[in-house]
This record gives C-alpha cells, sequence and structure tokens, in this order.
C-alpha cells in the first residue's frame, strides 16, 4: 500500500475540500458554537500541515482526522474558557421550524448530553457510519467495549426519549 503526504499547496487544498465540512460538522456536533467548531476545524488542519503525515488512502485520512477532531473537542471542552459559557439555549442553534426538526433537535440534544464515552461511539456509528470494529480502532477500546457502549447509549436515550424514537 502507497503512502502520499500532502507535500504541495494544491495537494493541502484538495484534501482540504474534501473534508473540512466534515470536521467541522463534527467539531459544531461537539461543542454546540460556530465559533468554537471553526476554531477546532482550523486546528485541526493546522495539524496537517505541520505534521509529518503520509495518508493510506482517504479512508485513511478520514479516520485519522476523527480521531483528531474528537481529541481536539474534548480538549477544548475541558479548558477552562469553554467550561463557563455556553449551553443549549445559546445563539447558535436556529430555532426548529417544524415538529420533525424539534425532534431531531431533542434527539440530539439527549444525545449530547450522554457521558463522553458513550457520545463518541454514538456519533461516530450512528452519524457518521463507522462500524463498530472501526471505532473500537479508532478510539483504541476493545470491539465489545464499543458494542456495550453502544447498547448502553440506547438504553439512556430509550429512557430519555421515550416516544420520540420509540
Amino acid at each position: 500500500m502507497t503512502e502520499t503526504a500532502l507535500c504541495t499547496d494544491a495537494d493541502f487544498e484538495s484534501f482540504y475540500e474534501r473534508h473540512w465540512k466534515y470536521v467541522y460538522r463534527l467539531s459544531f456536533t461537539y461543542l454546540r458554537n460556530v465559533e468554537d467548531a471553526e476554531d477546532c476545524t482550523e486546528d485541526v488542519f493546522v495539524k496537517v500541515l505541520t505534521g509529518n503525515n503520509a495518508f493510506q488512502d482517504e479512508i485513511h485520512e478520514r479516520k485519522w482526522l476523527t480521531v483528531t477532531t474528537i481529541n481536539l473537542c474534548k480538549d477544548r471542552l475541558k479548558s477552562f474558557s469553554h467550561k463557563n459559557v455556553r449551553s443549549l439555549d445559546d445563539d447558535t442553534f436556529p430555532e426548529p421550524a417544524s415538529s420533525e426538526k424539534e425532534d431531531q433537535s431533542e434527539i440530539l440534544e439527549a444525545v449530547m448530553d450522554l457521558p463522553i464515552h458513550l457520545k463518541d461511539v454514538v456519533l461516530l456509528f450512528y452519524f457518521d457510519g463507522y462500524k463498530t470494529d472501526e471505532i473500537a480502532e479508532m478510539l483504541s477500546r476493545p470491539s465489545s467495549t464499543v458494542r456495550n457502549q453502544l447498547s448502553d447509549a440506547r438504553k439512556a436515550l430509550k429512557k430519555k426519549l421515550g416516544d420520540i424514537l420509540w
């Protein structure tokens, strides 16, 4: 398998165009704030530029970006400046236009309220479509742990959301 590095500006620009929306969406899902998501997205791509990364293929790129983005978001959430600010009542979420959007908003809010170890697996499994073995590899957890965490998350969401999901 041949590894490719981002050697030229054109290589990086192509890489950025392929992945920036995904990185931003993942960052926003974790951080729930436009400015923080933009900052985190920028930080991820700075890591790409300053790192010595050689990616095997686009799947490897996406997995690296996923793990890096999640880790940077967790670091940002732990930081003092973030702990004292934002909530879901922030202006960062537009008002839902329909009952379906209200249901989706409530589901997303419930997912975001899960403990971080459960939130990680739910976002990667349901929102990004990764399989449990891939999630286990990305998060350095046994596959059985990921499956148990998905089960625990489903139970917690069912308890919190009841009729919305089932």
